[in-house]
């Protein structure tokens, strides 16, 4: 098992390993992650807008979700991705619904983000679905860290609510660790369900859910 939740660290989860994942993953700023969401479709639009004005990050999501929410997830250096969640909080106010900055983010979470290939179902699979985008990616965060385990997907808002879920893959043992790493970095009224696969068909291990 990897480092605990909270930790970061090469452990927790596979990670890049071959050249072309690890060019990959340093084409990409780190190690923080900042998400807000707002209820108002144009003012999220302005808050990302002051977000990259302000330090520079890198824009990983930038879009409107259901039901008429807006959401922005930005990486890049610990300081840069603080200072730009100030200037969009700023931009926000009372229209921001909810908030994350992740200092020291699991290194899977931003290429998955920003939409990289994703890696195929190589033993049991888990699912974690909860009523809000943060709670998704704090779930995938604290399972990433807390087990070898690959994330696969990450949906957060479109199309299915509001709600975000996320698959990931391992040996089950893994897998156990790390849902019940995810689980526990959520509080208990944001999870909608949980699922495990020990060994999923083939003909879903092209394809898990879209």
């Amino acid at each position: 098992m990897g480092a605990p939740p909270g930790k970061s660290g090469p452990p927790g989860g596979r990670g890049p390993t071959t050249a072309a994942e690890l060019d990959a993953a340093a084409a990409l700023p780190g190690p923080a992650l900042g998400i807000i969401e707002t209820q108002s479709i144009a003012r999220g639009v302005v808050c990302a807008d002051a977000m990259v004005k302000k330090a520079p990050v890198t824009i990983l999501q930038n879009h409107p979700i259901s039901p008429g929410k807006f959401v922005i997830v930005i990486a890049g250096g610990v300081a840069d991705v603080e200072e730009a969640m100030r200037a969009g909080e700023d931009a926000g106010l009372h229209l921001i619904v909810d908030r994350l900055f992740l200092p020291q983010a699991h290194e899977q979470l931003a290429p998955l983000l920003a939409g990289r290939a994703r890696p195929a179902v190589i033993g049991a699979v888990g699912i974690i679905e909860t009523a809000t985008v943060v709670a998704t990616v704090l779930a995938g965060d604290a399972a990433a860290k807390a087990a070898r385990i690959d994330l696969m997907e990450m949906r957060l808002g479109q199309g299915i609510g509001g709600k975000g879920y996320l698959t990931l893959t391992g040996e089950l043992a893994d897998v156990e660790a790390a849902m019940a790493a995810g689980l526990a970095a959520i509080a208990p009224a944001l999870l909608v369900i949980s699922e495990l696969i020990p060994a999923p068909h083939e003909d879903l291990r092209g394809k898990l859910i879209f």
